[in-house]
């Protein structure tokens, strides 16, 4: 056998889960910073550009919001990103820079997941919390490698949910302001500007706007090592 080879479930082959994000109940209102909900998509990916900086600004703060999703599921571990879809009203994809998303989704792939769930018990208790964000749901203090198969993937499910509503919300109701590129029309070009953001709702109300599901067609099972 090789030299540093392991049989083990993190060396074989990363394990994905289906996270998606109802995001239509959130303000639209382009001058709120609780506006922009979650947008994975710039403003100069699209071929008809914003008629306002105000939209501009409301597409970078759902930008910024992506950008936290994506820093804290990464936090623990290496994971891929995949299959992002972005629909607006009607279920239709976005098609100019001013459509607002009603629906986030996309699959994540954690090589290690076990380093999510054990960092993810170790924040929460850093924080002096019992519960994630829902307030009820409690991170199971189990060690990874004595759970059964579908308790590892209820316990990741509840941590990649935890993940993804704490980017969303960062900075709370008083929120953070953050450098970003936006789009002047009467410039027309784009621009360096502060963005203030603030969480689109309360933590407990975004987590129930998340579902995540393990993908048993992309994983292998791998018990008894």
């Amino acid at each position: 056998m090789a030299s540093g080879y392991q049989n083990t479930n993190a060396q074989l082959q990363p394990t994905y889960y289906r996270v998606t994000i109802d995001t239509s109940a959130w303000s639209t209102t382009a001058s709120s910073t609780a506006s922009g909900g979650i947008e994975p998509w710039d403003y100069n990916y699209f071929t008809t550009l914003n008629t306002t900086q105000a939209n501009s600004e409301r597409r970078a703060r759902g930008n910024i919001r992506w950008a936290n999703i994506m820093m804290f599921l990464e936090k623990y571990a290496i994971c891929e990103f995949l299959d992002v879809t972005v629909l607006k009203a009607g279920s239709v994809v976005e098609a100019a820079a001013d459509d607002t998303a009603t629906s986030v989704a996309f699959t994540i792939g954690f090589y290690q997941e076990a380093y999510v769930l054990s960092g993810h018990v170790n924040y929460v208790s850093s924080t002096g919390n019992t519960y994630l964000s829902d307030g009820a749901t409690i991170l199971t203090a189990t060690a990874y490698d004595q759970l059964s198969y579908s308790a590892k993937a209820t316990a990741l499910q509840n941590a990649i949910q935890d993940l993804v509503t704490l980017g969303i919300t960062m900075g709370g109701s008083s929120g953070y302001t953050r450098q970003y590129r936006a789009y002047n029309p009467l410039l027309p070009g784009q621009i360096q500007e502060n963005v203030t953001v603030t969480q689109p709702d309360t933590p407990a109300n975004v987590w129930t706007k998340i579902t995540v599901s393990q993908q048993s067609a992309l994983n292998q099972q791998y018990e008894g090592f």
